[in-house]
């Protein structure tokens, strides 16, 4: 019993020193300069907007996907995985209450699931994932290497903690977990803190949406 519960316990420092980066992160990202020109968009916006690489993964439907299919569209993307007892699936509900308060006009935007752990969640686990949430959300996946690349991008972490010994799937991983808005162009515009406001995010996607 002592055990269980040390090991418990690991795993509850291990999920609150992930949050407590992301809180710090989220205030540095907070002082970032507003860029000039172009609408006016929420408090959390980049200093500079950047085109993100083109990387190519797996979407959940077994397909290659890159970031270039996404152009066109506004684009709102999280990092995380199916297995996260917490943040994620609340930033999924996020996207979705977003989608719903921009109406007919969410059906002009992608939602985007980046899974920080590959060794679990598959497509098949993926497609079940997102649809819980949107039959349209898009779940991506990849190689280890080519997530922590993409991730670096969007100036976030993701770290697999020690399982237990009794089971090795029991691990969870630490990550950022912020919402990112990319235009139509594919430049990120605006990284916001987990638990921003639903409506300060779809007026910022609705800015995007006249500028697309």
């Amino acid at each position: 019993m002592k055990k269980s519960q040390g090991e418990g316990f690991k795993v509850f420092l291990a999920i609150l020193a992930s949050l407590v980066l992301v809180a710090i992160s989220g205030l540095l990202l907070s002082d970032a300069p507003r860029s000039s020109g172009g609408a006016v968009l929420g408090s959390v916006t980049n200093g500079q907007y950047r085109v993100i690489s083109d990387y190519t993964l797996v979407n959940q439907n077994n397909q290659r996907m890159s970031l270039a299919d996404l152009r066109g569209k506004p684009t709102l993307l999280v990092f995380g995985y199916t297995f996260c007892p917490d943040v994620c699936p609340l930033s999924m509900y996020d996207l979705r209450r977003v989608k719903q308060a921009l109406g007919e006009a969410g059906g002009g935007v992608n939602y985007v699931f980046v899974t920080v752990d590959p060794e679990r969640d598959t497509p098949d686990v993926l497609r079940r994932y997102v649809a819980a949430f949107d039959p349209a959300f898009i779940g991506l996946t990849g190689d280890e290497t080519t997530l922590r690349k993409m991730i670096y991008e969007f100036d976030g972490m993701f770290e697999k903690q020690p399982p237990r010994p009794d089971n090795p799937k029991s691990y969870v991983v630490a990550h950022t977990s912020f919402t990112y808005l990319l235009d139509a162009d594919g430049r990120l515009r605006i990284t916001y803190a987990f638990g921003t406001p639903i409506d300060t995010i779809a007026r910022d996607v609705q800015a995007l949406l006249k500028d697309s």
